[in-house]
Protein backbone atom coordinates (compact mmCIF):
# COMPACT_ATOMS: atom_id res chain seq x y z
CA UNK A 1 0.00 0.00 0.00
CA UNK A 2 1.33 3.29 -1.38
CA UNK A 3 0.76 5.77 1.34
CA UNK A 4 0.10 9.60 -0.45
CA UNK A 5 2.98 11.96 -0.41
CA UNK A 6 0.08 14.60 1.11
CA UNK A 7 -1.08 12.69 3.85
CA UNK A 8 2.79 11.86 5.01
CA UNK A 9 3.34 15.40 5.37
CA UNK A 10 0.18 15.68 7.55
CA UNK A 11 1.54 13.03 10.00
CA UNK A 12 4.76 14.84 10.47
CA UNK A 13 3.08 17.84 10.90
CA UNK A 14 0.71 16.30 13.60
CA UNK A 15 3.84 14.72 15.00
CA UNK A 16 5.13 18.18 15.77
CA UNK A 17 2.41 19.69 16.97
CA UNK A 18 2.30 17.21 19.44
CA UNK A 19 5.82 17.16 20.47
CA UNK A 20 5.71 21.46 20.95
CA UNK A 21 2.62 20.17 23.16
CA UNK A 22 4.32 18.03 25.38
CA UNK A 23 7.57 20.58 25.43
CA UNK A 24 5.15 23.73 26.52
CA UNK A 25 3.40 21.50 29.26
CA UNK A 26 7.02 20.35 30.59
CA UNK A 27 7.96 24.01 30.66
CA UNK A 28 5.23 24.71 32.52
CA UNK A 29 5.57 21.65 35.05
CA UNK A 30 8.74 22.67 35.40
CA UNK A 31 8.21 26.54 35.87
CA UNK A 32 5.30 25.93 37.86
CA UNK A 33 7.39 23.80 40.40
CA UNK A 34 10.55 26.20 40.55
CA UNK A 35 8.07 28.98 41.27
CA UNK A 36 6.02 27.46 43.89
CA UNK A 37 7.08 29.30 46.59
CA UNK A 38 5.57 32.38 45.09
CA UNK A 39 2.18 30.57 44.58
CA UNK A 40 2.26 29.49 47.90
CA UNK A 41 3.30 33.38 49.53
CA UNK A 42 0.48 34.37 47.36
CA UNK A 43 -2.31 32.08 48.39
CA UNK A 44 -1.37 31.59 52.08
CA UNK A 45 -1.42 33.85 54.73
CA UNK A 46 1.59 34.10 56.47
CA UNK A 47 2.44 33.63 60.19
CA UNK A 48 3.96 36.24 62.38
CA UNK A 49 7.06 34.75 64.23
CA UNK A 50 7.97 36.88 66.91
CA UNK A 51 11.46 37.85 66.73
CA UNK A 52 12.12 38.91 70.55
CA UNK A 53 12.28 34.94 71.52
CA UNK A 54 14.18 33.32 68.69
CA UNK A 55 16.96 31.49 70.81
CA UNK A 56 16.41 28.23 69.04
CA UNK A 57 16.81 29.68 65.69
CA UNK A 58 20.73 30.54 64.55
CA UNK A 59 19.51 33.87 62.41
CA UNK A 60 22.97 34.04 61.07
CA UNK A 61 22.43 30.59 59.25
CA UNK A 62 18.74 30.54 59.04
CA UNK A 63 17.52 29.13 55.60
CA UNK A 64 13.94 28.99 53.96
CA UNK A 65 12.44 25.33 53.65
CA UNK A 66 11.42 25.64 50.20
CA UNK A 67 8.55 22.87 51.32
CA UNK A 68 7.47 25.02 54.32
CA UNK A 69 7.23 28.77 53.82
CA UNK A 70 3.93 30.00 55.72
CA UNK A 71 5.91 32.17 58.38
CA UNK A 72 6.91 35.66 57.51
CA UNK A 73 10.56 34.70 58.31
CA UNK A 74 10.57 32.21 55.59
CA UNK A 75 9.44 34.24 52.93
CA UNK A 76 11.57 37.33 53.31
CA UNK A 77 14.79 35.07 53.71
CA UNK A 78 13.33 33.14 50.59
CA UNK A 79 12.75 36.00 48.36
CA UNK A 80 15.57 37.69 49.22
CA UNK A 81 18.30 35.46 50.14
CA UNK A 82 21.84 36.87 51.97
CA UNK A 83 24.53 36.31 49.71
CA UNK A 84 27.45 37.64 52.16
CA UNK A 85 30.33 37.06 49.46
CA UNK A 86 28.86 39.48 47.28
CA UNK A 87 29.65 43.11 47.82
CA UNK A 88 27.50 46.07 48.83
CA UNK A 89 25.91 47.31 46.39
CA UNK A 90 27.43 51.19 45.73
CA UNK A 91 23.98 52.65 45.32
CA UNK A 92 22.82 55.32 47.43
CA UNK A 93 19.17 55.69 48.51
CA UNK A 94 16.85 58.50 49.48
CA UNK A 95 13.27 59.29 50.00
CA UNK A 96 11.17 62.81 50.23
CA UNK A 97 7.39 63.77 49.82
CA UNK A 98 8.36 64.66 46.33
CA UNK A 99 10.87 64.53 43.29
CA UNK A 100 13.98 67.21 43.49
CA UNK A 101 12.74 68.08 40.26
CA UNK A 102 9.08 69.31 41.40
CA UNK A 103 8.87 73.11 42.64
CA UNK A 104 7.76 71.98 46.00
CA UNK A 105 11.22 70.30 47.00
CA UNK A 106 12.73 72.46 49.90
CA UNK A 107 15.38 74.68 48.58
CA UNK A 108 17.63 73.59 51.29
CA UNK A 109 17.31 70.18 50.62
CA UNK A 110 17.72 70.75 47.22
CA UNK A 111 21.37 72.14 47.83
CA UNK A 112 21.90 68.50 50.28
CA UNK A 113 20.79 66.37 47.65
CA UNK A 114 23.24 68.15 45.19
CA UNK A 115 26.14 67.30 47.56
CA UNK A 116 25.29 63.61 47.61
CA UNK A 117 25.20 63.27 43.39
CA UNK A 118 28.48 65.29 43.56
CA UNK A 119 30.11 63.05 45.73
CA UNK A 120 28.42 59.65 43.68
CA UNK A 121 30.10 61.39 40.18
CA UNK A 122 33.33 61.46 42.31
CA UNK A 123 33.47 57.80 43.66
CA UNK A 124 33.53 54.84 40.96
CA UNK A 125 30.42 53.37 39.61
CA UNK A 126 28.00 54.93 42.23
CA UNK A 127 24.39 55.63 41.41
CA UNK A 128 21.73 57.43 43.12
CA UNK A 129 17.70 57.17 43.61
CA UNK A 130 15.56 59.24 45.12
CA UNK A 131 12.22 57.53 46.03
CA UNK A 132 9.30 60.60 46.34
CA UNK A 133 6.05 59.53 47.76
CA UNK A 134 4.18 58.82 44.82
CA UNK A 135 6.41 55.89 43.67
CA UNK A 136 6.69 54.26 46.88
CA UNK A 137 3.89 52.06 46.02
CA UNK A 138 4.33 50.84 42.87
CA UNK A 139 7.99 50.32 43.98
CA UNK A 140 7.27 48.56 46.86
CA UNK A 141 4.54 46.65 45.21
CA UNK A 142 7.16 45.47 41.95
CA UNK A 143 9.52 44.43 44.88
CA UNK A 144 7.44 42.64 47.88
CA UNK A 145 4.79 41.62 45.74
CA UNK A 146 5.78 37.81 46.38
CA UNK A 147 5.17 38.91 50.27
CA UNK A 148 1.98 40.59 49.92
CA UNK A 149 1.61 40.57 53.86
CA UNK A 150 4.87 42.99 53.93
CA UNK A 151 2.84 46.09 51.78
CA UNK A 152 -0.17 45.63 53.67
CA UNK A 153 1.51 46.53 57.01
CA UNK A 154 3.08 49.40 55.33
CA UNK A 155 -0.61 50.40 53.90
CA UNK A 156 -1.82 49.94 57.51
CA UNK A 157 0.48 52.00 59.15
CA UNK A 158 -1.61 55.17 61.23
CA UNK A 159 1.79 58.22 60.53
CA UNK A 160 3.47 58.65 57.33
CA UNK A 161 6.51 58.74 59.83
CA UNK A 162 6.84 55.23 60.86
CA UNK A 163 5.95 54.47 56.88
CA UNK A 164 9.23 56.45 56.13
CA UNK A 165 11.40 54.55 58.89
CA UNK A 166 9.45 51.33 57.13
CA UNK A 167 10.60 52.20 53.86
CA UNK A 168 14.46 52.60 54.07
CA UNK A 169 14.77 48.99 55.72
CA UNK A 170 12.85 47.93 53.05
CA UNK A 171 14.84 49.60 50.65
CA UNK A 172 17.60 48.55 51.48
CA UNK A 173 16.97 44.52 52.87
CA UNK A 174 15.82 44.59 48.85
CA UNK A 175 18.07 46.39 47.01
CA UNK A 176 21.32 46.62 49.64
CA UNK A 177 23.81 49.90 49.49
CA UNK A 178 23.61 53.48 51.59
CA UNK A 179 20.74 55.15 53.11
CA UNK A 180 20.87 58.50 54.19
CA UNK A 181 18.06 60.91 55.27
CA UNK A 182 17.23 63.71 52.92
CA UNK A 183 18.89 66.18 55.62
CA UNK A 184 22.09 64.23 55.91
CA UNK A 185 25.11 65.51 53.53
CA UNK A 186 28.28 63.71 52.92
CA UNK A 187 31.43 64.58 54.16
CA UNK A 188 34.06 62.38 52.41
CA UNK A 189 34.29 60.21 49.13
CA UNK A 190 32.04 57.43 49.08
CA UNK A 191 34.78 55.02 48.14
CA UNK A 192 36.75 55.80 50.93
CA UNK A 193 34.21 54.32 53.57
CA UNK A 194 35.65 51.78 55.57
CA UNK A 195 33.41 49.03 54.42
CA UNK A 196 33.79 49.68 50.68
CA UNK A 197 37.94 50.64 51.47
CA UNK A 198 39.41 47.12 50.89
CA UNK A 199 43.12 48.17 52.05
CA UNK A 200 41.77 50.29 54.86
CA UNK A 201 39.43 47.03 56.06
CA UNK A 202 42.79 44.36 55.74
CA UNK A 203 44.42 47.37 58.31
CA UNK A 204 41.63 47.90 60.32
CA UNK A 205 41.37 43.29 60.85
CA UNK A 206 45.39 43.24 61.04
CA UNK A 207 45.54 45.55 63.55
CA UNK A 208 43.05 43.99 65.96
CA UNK A 209 43.43 40.96 68.03
CA UNK A 210 39.84 38.91 67.97
CA UNK A 211 38.55 39.14 71.51
CA UNK A 212 37.05 36.06 73.08
CA UNK A 213 33.43 34.69 74.08
CA UNK A 214 32.26 31.64 75.35
CA UNK A 215 31.80 29.33 72.71
CA UNK A 216 34.75 30.80 70.72
CA UNK A 217 36.88 28.19 69.14
CA UNK A 218 39.91 30.49 68.01
CA UNK A 219 39.15 30.20 64.27
CA UNK A 220 36.43 31.97 62.23
CA UNK A 221 36.12 32.27 58.57
CA UNK A 222 36.91 36.55 57.38
CA UNK A 223 33.84 38.09 56.07
CA UNK A 224 33.97 41.77 54.55
CA UNK A 225 31.12 43.97 56.18
CA UNK A 226 27.69 43.24 55.39
CA UNK A 227 25.94 45.74 57.76
CA UNK A 228 27.51 49.17 59.11
CA UNK A 229 26.40 51.08 61.51
CA UNK A 230 26.76 54.55 63.48
CA UNK A 231 26.74 55.06 67.50
CA UNK A 232 23.58 57.89 67.31
CA UNK A 233 23.93 57.89 71.34
CA UNK A 234 25.88 56.99 74.11
CA UNK A 235 24.95 59.11 76.85
CA UNK A 236 27.34 58.44 79.41
CA UNK A 237 25.47 59.66 82.77
CA UNK A 238 23.21 58.51 85.63
CA UNK A 239 19.55 60.57 83.56
CA UNK A 240 20.35 59.28 80.63
CA UNK A 241 16.50 57.57 80.61
CA UNK A 242 15.13 60.90 80.71
CA UNK A 243 16.48 61.74 76.99
CA UNK A 244 17.04 58.50 75.28
CA UNK A 245 15.04 55.25 74.23
CA UNK A 246 18.05 53.29 75.02
CA UNK A 247 22.01 53.44 76.67
CA UNK A 248 23.38 52.76 73.35
CA UNK A 249 21.34 53.91 70.30
CA UNK A 250 22.24 53.09 66.91
CA UNK A 251 21.73 55.78 64.12
CA UNK A 252 19.21 54.80 61.65
CA UNK A 253 19.11 57.77 59.82
CA UNK A 254 22.15 56.76 57.32
CA UNK A 255 23.37 53.35 57.99
CA UNK A 256 24.58 50.37 55.03
CA UNK A 257 24.14 47.43 54.00
CA UNK A 258 24.19 44.06 51.86
CA UNK A 259 20.56 43.05 50.62
CA UNK A 260 18.93 40.58 52.54
CA UNK A 261 20.95 40.87 55.73
CA UNK A 262 19.75 38.88 58.81
CA UNK A 263 19.30 41.87 60.78
CA UNK A 264 17.39 44.06 58.26
CA UNK A 265 15.34 40.26 58.19
CA UNK A 266 14.18 40.76 61.68
CA UNK A 267 13.64 43.94 61.66
CA UNK A 268 11.34 43.85 58.86
CA UNK A 269 9.58 41.20 60.26
CA UNK A 270 9.23 42.83 63.95
CA UNK A 271 8.32 46.08 62.54
CA UNK A 272 5.20 44.26 60.10
CA UNK A 273 3.93 41.57 63.10
CA UNK A 274 3.94 44.93 65.27
CA UNK A 275 2.08 46.77 62.82
CA UNK A 276 -0.34 43.92 61.76
CA UNK A 277 -1.25 43.38 65.53
CA UNK A 278 -1.48 47.07 67.18
CA UNK A 279 -3.24 48.85 64.05
CA UNK A 280 -7.23 49.45 64.60
CA UNK A 281 -7.64 48.97 61.46
CA UNK A 282 -6.36 45.48 60.88
CA UNK A 283 -5.49 43.60 64.66
CA UNK A 284 -8.64 41.34 64.09
CA UNK A 285 -7.78 40.05 60.93
CA UNK A 286 -4.01 38.88 62.10
CA UNK A 287 -4.87 37.85 65.52
CA UNK A 288 -4.87 34.09 64.26
CA UNK A 289 -0.95 34.76 62.53
CA UNK A 290 0.81 35.65 65.90
CA UNK A 291 2.37 33.64 68.49
CA UNK A 292 -0.71 33.29 71.18
CA UNK A 293 1.79 32.72 74.02
CA UNK A 294 4.21 35.86 73.29
CA UNK A 295 1.21 37.80 72.49
CA UNK A 296 2.87 41.25 74.04
CA UNK A 297 5.78 41.02 71.96
CA UNK A 298 3.70 42.09 68.92
CA UNK A 299 2.44 45.34 71.38
CA UNK A 300 3.88 48.08 70.67
CA UNK A 301 2.08 49.02 73.73
CA UNK A 302 4.35 47.29 75.93
CA UNK A 303 7.44 48.78 74.73
CA UNK A 304 10.34 49.66 76.67
CA UNK A 305 9.39 52.05 79.86
CA UNK A 306 5.56 52.24 78.31
CA UNK A 307 5.61 48.32 79.44
CA UNK A 308 5.95 49.65 83.15
CA UNK A 309 3.15 52.61 83.18
CA UNK A 310 0.35 50.52 84.90
CA UNK A 311 -1.50 53.93 84.15
CA UNK A 312 -1.31 52.83 80.74
CA UNK A 313 -4.19 51.64 78.36
CA UNK A 314 -2.12 48.39 77.10
CA UNK A 315 -4.46 47.32 75.00
CA UNK A 316 -5.49 50.27 73.00
CA UNK A 317 -4.91 49.46 69.39
CA UNK A 318 -3.25 52.70 67.45
CA UNK A 319 -4.73 55.00 64.87
CA UNK A 320 -3.54 57.97 63.63
CA UNK A 321 -4.45 60.45 66.33
CA UNK A 322 -3.13 58.24 69.30
CA UNK A 323 0.77 57.28 67.50
CA UNK A 324 3.14 59.69 69.63
CA UNK A 325 7.37 59.98 69.79
CA UNK A 326 7.60 56.99 72.16
CA UNK A 327 5.19 54.81 69.87
CA UNK A 328 7.56 55.65 66.96
CA UNK A 329 10.49 55.40 69.28
CA UNK A 330 9.64 51.72 69.71
CA UNK A 331 7.77 50.23 66.53
CA UNK A 332 10.19 51.67 63.83
CA UNK A 333 12.53 54.12 65.25
CA UNK A 334 16.27 53.78 66.85
CA UNK A 335 14.88 52.01 70.21
CA UNK A 336 13.69 49.02 67.99
CA UNK A 337 16.19 48.84 65.67
CA UNK A 338 19.03 49.07 68.70
CA UNK A 339 16.81 45.96 70.49
CA UNK A 340 17.36 44.26 67.04
CA UNK A 341 21.14 44.56 66.03
CA UNK A 342 21.96 43.46 69.99
CA UNK A 343 19.85 40.83 70.00
CA UNK A 344 20.93 39.71 66.96
CA UNK A 345 24.57 39.39 68.01
CA UNK A 346 23.87 37.73 71.20
CA UNK A 347 21.63 35.11 69.29
CA UNK A 348 24.87 34.79 66.77
CA UNK A 349 27.41 34.25 69.59
CA UNK A 350 25.14 31.85 71.47
CA UNK A 351 24.68 30.00 68.09
CA UNK A 352 28.79 30.11 66.79
CA UNK A 353 31.90 29.18 67.49
CA UNK A 354 33.50 31.39 64.85
CA UNK A 355 32.34 34.39 65.37
CA UNK A 356 35.09 37.26 65.29
CA UNK A 357 34.65 40.34 67.63
CA UNK A 358 37.00 43.22 66.98
CA UNK A 359 37.45 46.03 69.47
CA UNK A 360 40.53 48.08 70.05
CA UNK A 361 38.82 50.33 72.23
CA UNK A 362 39.41 47.77 74.90
CA UNK A 363 42.97 48.21 74.79
CA UNK A 364 42.61 52.29 74.57
CA UNK A 365 45.42 54.53 75.77
CA UNK A 366 42.19 57.15 76.71
CA UNK A 367 41.87 57.26 80.51
CA UNK A 368 40.01 54.20 81.69
CA UNK A 369 36.63 55.96 83.12
CA UNK A 370 37.00 57.57 79.45
CA UNK A 371 36.86 54.74 77.47
CA UNK A 372 35.59 51.68 76.65
CA UNK A 373 38.19 49.90 79.35
CA UNK A 374 35.83 51.17 81.59
CA UNK A 375 33.16 48.44 81.26
CA UNK A 376 35.96 45.98 80.92
CA UNK A 377 34.27 43.63 83.44
CA UNK A 378 31.07 43.65 82.41
CA UNK A 379 31.44 43.35 79.39
CA UNK A 380 34.25 40.04 79.82
CA UNK A 381 31.68 38.70 81.97
CA UNK A 382 28.36 38.95 79.23
CA UNK A 383 30.52 37.32 76.03
CA UNK A 384 32.19 34.66 78.84
CA UNK A 385 29.91 33.47 80.99
CA UNK A 386 26.66 34.49 79.56
CA UNK A 387 27.38 34.55 75.51
CA UNK A 388 25.51 37.70 75.59
CA UNK A 389 26.45 40.93 73.61
CA UNK A 390 26.38 43.73 76.27
CA UNK A 391 25.36 47.51 74.89
CA UNK A 392 28.76 48.47 76.93
CA UNK A 393 30.83 46.93 74.01
CA UNK A 394 29.82 49.94 71.81
CA UNK A 395 30.28 52.82 75.03
CA UNK A 396 32.99 55.48 74.52
CA UNK A 397 34.13 53.77 71.35
CA UNK A 398 36.49 56.38 69.61
CA UNK A 399 37.14 53.02 66.85
CA UNK A 400 35.07 51.00 64.74
CA UNK A 401 34.18 47.61 65.99
CA UNK A 402 33.64 44.44 63.97
CA UNK A 403 30.96 41.76 65.00
CA UNK A 404 30.90 39.01 62.39
CA UNK A 405 30.20 41.07 59.32
CA UNK A 406 28.51 44.12 61.28
CA UNK A 407 30.86 47.08 61.35
CA UNK A 408 29.93 49.47 64.58
CA UNK A 409 31.37 53.23 63.97
CA UNK A 410 32.06 55.73 66.48
CA UNK A 411 29.43 58.40 66.73
CA UNK A 412 31.69 60.81 64.78
CA UNK A 413 31.06 59.01 61.60
CA UNK A 414 27.25 59.54 61.55
CA UNK A 415 26.90 62.61 64.36
CA UNK A 416 30.00 64.66 63.98
CA UNK A 417 30.07 68.18 65.31
CA UNK A 418 27.40 67.56 67.66
CA UNK A 419 29.51 68.86 70.71
CA UNK A 420 28.86 65.94 73.07
CA UNK A 421 28.72 62.05 74.03
CA UNK A 422 32.74 62.92 72.35
CA UNK A 423 32.02 63.80 68.98
CA UNK A 424 34.38 65.48 67.22
CA UNK A 425 34.38 68.17 64.41
CA UNK A 426 33.20 67.15 60.90
CA UNK A 427 36.97 67.68 59.87
CA UNK A 428 37.56 63.86 61.40
CA UNK A 429 38.65 61.14 59.42
CA UNK A 430 35.99 58.73 61.13
CA UNK A 431 33.25 61.27 60.36
CA UNK A 432 31.56 60.47 57.03
CA UNK A 433 28.14 62.20 57.10
CA UNK A 434 26.93 65.11 58.77
CA UNK A 435 22.96 65.18 59.94
CA UNK A 436 21.59 68.70 59.29
CA UNK A 437 18.40 67.79 61.81
CA UNK A 438 16.22 69.35 59.38
CA UNK A 439 13.30 66.68 60.12
CA UNK A 440 10.28 67.52 61.24
CA UNK A 441 8.41 64.11 63.10
CA UNK A 442 8.94 65.15 66.92
CA UNK A 443 6.58 68.11 66.20
CA UNK A 444 4.04 66.04 64.74
CA UNK A 445 4.62 62.95 67.21
CA UNK A 446 4.57 66.11 70.40
CA UNK A 447 1.55 67.59 69.31
CA UNK A 448 -0.23 63.97 69.18
CA UNK A 449 0.98 63.20 72.80
CA UNK A 450 0.12 66.28 74.33
CA UNK A 451 -3.50 65.67 73.37
CA UNK A 452 -3.26 62.47 75.15
CA UNK A 453 -2.40 64.29 78.19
Amino acid sequence: MIIPKRSILSFDRRKKQILLLLVCAYTLIVFHFNNKKFDLRFKTSATLPTSSHSSGINLKKYKADRRNLRDLRAQLSYAFPYEPEKPIPRRVWQTWKVGADSAEFPAEFRTFQKDWTASIEEAELFQYSLVPDSYVLPFLQSLYGEVPVIIEAFEAMPSHILKADFLRYLLIYARGGIYSDIDTVPLKPLDSWLSVNPTSLQNFESENTPVPYSNYAKSFKKVDPGFIVGIEADPDRPDWKRWYARRIQFCQWTFQAKPGHPILRELILNITATTLNSVSSCSKKFKKSIDLEHSRDYNVNYRDKRGQDESYDHDALKVSENVDGTDIMNWTGPGIFSDIILNYMSNIINNNDDIMLLNSNLQSSRRTNESTKKFYKKITESLQTHNKMPWEFFSLIEDPVLVDDILVLPITSFSPGVEQMESKPTSDEMAYVEHMFKGTWKDEADNNQQNKE
